[in-house]
């Protein structure tokens, strides 16, 4: 077989490459004995073609100390076992070591290297490869990943698996063809992330991942979806485990009934990034919550901002910090009030905000506007109306003398006594004139009075024309003519 001839080679047929004494091969010193008791056993299987067990002989003689022929032997081994890859990566460890051998050694070495290079091709790994995770090969050990350079592989039908504590392996067969690069993509079933979490006083604080409570406290460590998440904590601790900034290890029930008990203890929100099958930790430091807030408003349902954030709407009620807080409270139509509150703990603190209104001034749509101009309106409209009523009673009463005084003075001339009637027919018509005056006067200012004023203090007057009035008395009674 190829690799028993190689062997030969290299030992020059154990009498040309060294010298004929078996002893001589192996330099006597130290613990040189057991190296070449090893490599004796080794040559002994390897004459029986038991290569594994000759290989593992020719491991343990390298182990106790270095020579060409063990590493010879080593490589023809690794050869008739079909791992190719390793029987070229030996061969060239034994030139590294050795630079300068007998001619027909380097012969015998290249041509079986160069047979080698025909049997192997490289494989690059992409996709789904974690760092840290261990490299198999066909159940072989190859490294970790990422791996520095292409991994030389034998050519067929590979099994590659890759694992990495905590998670699931990720497998695949790959088919590696000889003399040329060979690329596996690998995808994980499983894609998942590890993320830990704990509190920096070790605290059995219940965690809360994107919102959503877990039923676990603190210290935890799990699975998640790989990408960004956010993180909180939150709970209940005596006053013992307060002054102490720690809780007494214990049985995991005993820290969960902790953390529900005593002063209420809350984190910030932390945002983390989880990557696939690596291991994420984030350490929280929770807070005493243990002081309370009710904020009230008038009028009652407005916004409430604290310390910046908007809180929601008024009835409001909850838990914050100690210290200094300013709370804002907003409502439309109104001034926004701020203040500032101090809560302390195991205290509650009450807050009432009363909003002023926001002063504006009347404008046409109104109901100040409207209540306004309709008491000058109906003012000036019953003037209007009252003058009217007199100019109606008056005209009428006018209109009877003068048609008395037309029947009692045939040709306009009246008689001495009727004087008096006269008189009061001309009185009964300028009071009939005033009236009608009045009445109309009554209901143009009436009509100003409601559209003279517009929104933003800008005004339009409503201007009557000019008004003529012509009164006159005859023996038809007493007229009047009026125009605008």
């Amino acid at each position: 077989m190829t690799g028993w001839i190689v062997a030969l080679g290299l030992l020059g047929a154990r009498a040309e490459a060294e010298p004929p004494d078996r002893a001589a091969q192996i330099d006597v010193s130290g613990d040189e004995t057991e190296a070449r008791a090893h490599f004796e056993r080794g040559v002994a299987h390897f004459d029986q073609q038991e290569y594994r067990e000759a290989l593992e002989e020719f491991r343990r003689s390298l182990a106790h100390k270095k020579t060409r022929n063990a590493m010879g032997y080593a490589a023809s081994c690794l050869k008739q076992l079909g791992q190719y890859d390793d029987a070229l990566e030996q061969y060239e460890a034994m030139r590294r070591e050795y630079p300068k051998m007998p001619a027909k050694t380097e012969v015998t070495v290249a041509a079986d290297m160069a047979e080698l290079a025909n049997l192997v091709g490289t494989l690059v790994l992409t996709g789904d490869t974690p760092a840290g995770a261990s490299l198999f090969i066909d159940d072989r050990l190859r490294g970790r990943l990422p791996l520095d350079k292409p991994l030389r592989v034998s050519a067929g039908s590979r099994a590659v698996r890759v694992e990495k504590e905590g998670f699931a392996p990720i497998t695949m067969a790959v088919e590696v063809k000889a003399g040329r690069a060979n690329v596996a993509e690998l995808v994980a079933r499983s894609r998942k992330g590890r993320l830990r979490v704990s509190e920096r006083h070790n605290w059995p604080l219940e965690i809360e991942i994107d919102g959503k409570k877990t039923g676990t406290v603190t210290p935890w460590e799990g699975l998640v979806d790989p990408g960004e998440h956010t993180v909180r904590l939150h709970g209940f601790l005596d006053a013992e485990a307060l002054l102490a900034c720690e809780v007494p290890a214990g049985k995991i029930g005993e820290r969960r009934e902790a953390a529900r008990q005593g002063a209420k203890m809350e984190s910030g929100v932390e945002s983390v990034s989880v990557r696939l099958y690596d291991v994420t930790e984030v350490v929280l430091g929770a807070e005493d919550q243990d002081a309370s807030l009710e904020v009230e408003s008038a009028p009652t349902g407005a916004r409430l901002w604290i310390d910046g954030k908007e809180a929601g709407q008024t009835p409001w009620q909850g838990r914050l910090p100690l210290g200094e807080h300013t709370i804002e409270v907003r409502a439309k139509g109104y001034i926004r009030a701020r203040q500032d509150v101090k809560l302390e703990r195991r205290k509650e603190r009450e807050v009432t905000v009363a909003l002023d209104k926001v002063p504006r001034e009347p404008g046409f749509w109104t109901a100040e506007f409207w209540t306004a101009r309709k008491v000058g309106a109906t003012a000036a409209y019953g003037a209007g109306v009252l003058g009217l009523g007199v100019f109606a009673v008056s005209g009428a009463l006018a209109l009877n003398t003068s048609a008395d005084l037309k029947e009692a003075c045939p040709g306009g001339l009246c008689p001495r006594e009727r004087a008096g009637q006269k008189e009061r027919a001309h009185a009964l018509g300028v009071t009939a004139l005033g009236g009608l005056i009045v009445g109309g006067a009554g209901a143009v200012a009436g009509t100003v009075v409601l559209l003279a004023v517009r929104p933003g203090g800008s005004e339009q007057r409503v201007r009557a024309a000019g008004t003529a009035w012509k009164v006159g008395l005859g023996l038809g009674g007493p007229s009047v003519e009026a125009s605008f």
